[in-house]
């Protein structure tokens, strides 16, 4: 082993003993003589992009790569977008979150295959499909800020024979008509994301990953609520991701909430995927769930691509609530498995994530 490796690898155990120290610090309760104050409900819901791209990132030749995105789009189009968007807006509507924090929010769209021009024909806007629900419901949200994140067009082969083309998104949802009153709003991608080649194009794709924020007051009590997705497939990036947050939108006196399908968390199997985590711990973060819920998983991940499996095969807790400054966690839950559209599939891979949260 080199000298730089070995001084890279010390650096790294440091970085996760002091955030150790930090957390068994933040995470402990807050005192009970805190003052009371007004409360602000927040959630953060993955809607669930609707296949897995890695085949398609992943195939050696030209005629797989048309047959895994022919069979991508065929799995969007299974598990139904409009039937569990249903789902998800009957969920809001019961918990009645002030801010709700969403991730893969996609925007699918196909066009005439070998057209260099983006495709434009909207199949699926899953932003437009949930906000419908929501109105439709008679509780309607405004959205806040949205943030293109990835972009990426290719041809799907038979039985389609057209360009397909992701945009992913993270968006923030403020209550219509609520109590919080949103003063500005922000957004932006990461400079760190992860550079995948494709094998078939000798090209490459970039997972562009990013954020969304409000600066916002409730009563007379302001705070930031920032949404974010950080990078899942490579643990280096995703803590560089995790550091440009604290840099960034995080960087802010007072009191701060940070939702988010984080893909990172303490418990995790891998002690890689920790270190983004305990990264935002040492940042001056605190984990609400286990104050809330002391010895309890709080699994949120993951149902399985075709959203079939059992309620309880969840086995990892991704999908937080943090804060910082002066904010008390109050209650919180862990919800998804309420209910299942009509073909028996969960309105997404992940489990949402609610919290209550205090402004003394």
């Amino acid at each position: 082993m080199d000298g730089s490796r070995r001084t890279h690898r010390r650096q790294l155990a440091r970085l996760v003993t002091a955030a150790l120290v930090v957390a068994s610090l933040g995470l402990l309760a807050p005192p009970a003589h805190a003052e009371a104050g007004p409360e602000v409900a927040v959630m953060t819901r993955n809607l669930y992009l609707g296949g897995d791209l890695t085949p398609s990132i992943g195939a050696p030749t030209l005629p797989a790569f048309l047959a895994a995105n022919s069979a991508l789009l065929g799995h969007v189009d299974l598990v139904d977008f409009p039937a569990r968007a249903g789902l998800f807006a009957e969920e809001i509507r019961e918990r009645k979150p002030d801010l709700v924090g969403l991730q893969e929010v996609a925007l699918w769209r196909t066009g005439r295959i070998g057209d260099p021009a983006p495709a434009t024909e909207v199949r699926y806007d899953y932003l437009a499909l949930l906000t419908a629900e929501l109105a439709a419901s008679g509780h309607p949200y405004d959205v806040a800020v949205v943030q293109d994140e990835a972009d990426l067009e290719a041809p799907a082969g038979a039985p389609y024979n057209v360009d397909v083309r992701l945009t992913m998104r993270d968006v923030v949802l403020v209550r219509h008509g609520g109590r919080v009153k949103v003063t500005d709003t922000s957004s932006g991608n990461f400079v760190q994301n992860l550079v995948l080649p494709l094998g078939a194009t000798g090209g490459t794709a970039t997972s562009t990953r990013g954020w969304t924020a409000v600066d916002a007051v409730l009563g007379t009590r302001a705070f930031r609520f920032v949404n974010t997705h950080l990078e899942a497939f490579h643990p280096g990036v995703r803590v560089l991701q995790a550091q440009e947050l604290l840099r960034g939108p995080l960087n802010v006196p007072g009191r701060v909430i940070l939702v988010g399908d984080l893909n990172t968390g303490p418990e995790l199997p891998d002690p890689n995927n920790r270190i983004a985590y305990f990264t935002l711990v040492a940042g001056g973060l605190v984990d609400t769930w286990p104050i809330l819920h002391p010895g309890e998983p709080g699994y949120t991940a993951g149902l399985g691509d075709d959203l079939t499996e059992p309620a309880d095969d969840v086995e990892h807790r991704i999908d937080m609530v943090m804060v910082r400054g002066v904010v008390v966690p109050v209650a919180s839950e862990v919800f998804g498995t309420e209910r299942q559209t009509p073909d028996g599939r969960w309105a997404s891979d992940h489990l949402g994530h609610l919290a209550v949260l205090a402004l003394p």
